[in-house]
């Protein structure tokens, strides 16, 4: 009974050192750390870009890969309303422009992967 008590507190110590280091980034890290607070930032465009910015779907641009400059004139146009869009322009107001090149330094980091269409047959 000993054994899979100590089994189990060592499991569950493991699993938490675990998900704190990849999954929960605490805030403080990511104000003080320009390359995490990317990936952050950059999660929340997973929903319509792709996780990590590796898009699923050839109607959404794949944010993976692409170049930083690319990318923070996109967003600033996006928020001075030079790209008209029915989402872009609202989401990039939210940012700052210092949260657009930290994005944009994420962004361009990782490698693009290609989209690659499937089929129902």
């Amino acid at each position: 009974m000993k054994r899979i008590l100590l089994l189990n507190l060592l499991l569950t110590i493991g699993l938490n050192a675990w998900a704190e280091s990849d999954i929960f980034i605490p805030p403080e890290r990511y104000a003080k750390d320009p390359a995490v607070s990317g990936r952050v930032l950059g999660d929340n465009c997973s929903a319509c870009h792709g996780t990590r910015g590796a898009v699923f779907d050839e109607s959404m641009p794949p944010l993976a890969g692409m170049d930083r400059d690319t990318f923070i004139k996109l967003m600033k146009d996006f928020k001075n309303e030079v790209r008209p869009t029915i989402v872009m322009n609202d989401v990039a107001k939210a940012y700052t422009d210092e949260e657009i090149e930290r994005m944009a330094d994420y962004f361009s980091s990782i490698p693009a992967l290609p989209w690659k269409k499937q089929t129902l047959h």
